[in-house]
């Protein structure tokens, strides 16, 4: 995996709410009332298969931090383009999930799960900045696109954003009807892992991460890893995470622990790489093929830490 496709892995985790979107063309199929109910029933069925990462998120409890809400919001609503009026994410917006896909620049599938009022959606000429929205039709539902964003609201309950791959594949899914979820058993149990306010998933194996460094740091000990296992909260102070990297041997496990461990040394150290972030109450482990680490970010470090990212990751705009 390239420096960049790690950059837009990483930046998506951080930012919790990467929503950008590209435009999507129109296509003659009817949507059934059977498909619109798929769409409600189960959000992770209607993302494409293939996904580098999965993510799992519930708005509610990620804006009720004032120290996570408002940072996350600084970064995510800018590629939001409807008005706020019409849709707003704090307010409308209950949870979502979002895949990631490889490929040249950012390519998402986000599916948002709350109460959209379609009639207003479709009916919206303007984005946010004042760009025209282009309407358009796709196996049936309506999709607007502003610049480089497209929506598709699917029903009062399930709106779809994505690049214009993803949203067209997840309008091809539900058109085909039968959607069913297209990732491994174990990325599934770790999204629905019970009390996690958040969770990501992360499969490697076919798509290995070859180097990865942010700024001028290098992050060797990525290097060989297989799967991503995470949950976590946004209590104090801010976000709190335990974690599981799976690595192809046990050599390859202890070196990322012992990666991990150096960075923690290095902190001081690296705080003007870091733009002063710090992680929190780290705890490192392995056993077997298998890496744990638990840490807590706070506030302040969760800012510096998106702003870092936003250097590495342009997602599209309107």
């Amino acid at each position: 995996m390239s420096r960049r496709l790690f950059s837009i892995f990483a930046a998506s985790i951080l930012s919790l709410c990467c929503l950008s979107v590209v435009a999507c063309r129109g296509k003659g199929a009817a949507s059934s009332d059977s498909a619109r109910s798929a769409a409600d029933a189960d959000p992770l069925a209607l993302l494409p298969a293939s996904a580098l990462f999965v993510a799992s998120i519930d708005v509610h409890a990620m804006y009720a931090n004032a120290a996570v809400g408002p940072t996350v919001a600084s970064l995510s609503d800018p590629l939001l383009p409807l008005p706020s009026d019409i849709l707003d994410v704090s307010r409308d917006v209950d949870h979502l999930v979002l895949g990631g896909y490889a490929g040249n620049a950012a390519d998402v599938a986000v599916v948002l799960s709350g109460r959209f009022d379609v009639d207003k959606i479709t009916a919206a000429t303007q984005a946010k900045g004042g760009a025209p929205f282009v309407k358009a039709t796709y196996a049936g539902f309506p999709t607007s696109t502003a610049g480089a964003i497209t929506i598709a609201p699917l029903t009062g309950r399930t709106l779809v954003a994505g690049t214009s791959e993803r949203v067209r594949r997840v309008l091809d899914r539900l058109g085909q009807g039968g959607v069913q979820r297209s990732m491994p058993p174990w990325a599934a149990d770790t999204l629905a892992t019970q009390g996690a306010q958040f969770a990501i998933a992360g499969d490697f194996a076919a798509q290995p991460i070859a180097s990865a460094t942010l700024g001028s740091i290098n992050l060797s000990w990525l290097k060989g890893l297989q799967a991503v296992r995470a949950i976590g909260n946004f209590d104090d102070p801010g976000v709190n995470v335990a974690a599981t990297l799976t690595y192809g041997d046990p050599t390859s496990a202890q070196g990322a622990t012992d990666g991990i461990h150096l960075i923690d040394s290095w902190q001081k150290l690296l705080a003007p790489l870091l733009l002063g972030a710090k992680v929190e109450n780290l705890q490192v482990g392995n056993s077997g093929n298998d890496v744990s680490c638990k840490f807590a970010i706070d506030g302040t470090s969760l800012r510096a830490l998106l702003t870092l990212a936003s250097r590495y990751f342009k997602p599209p705009s309107p």
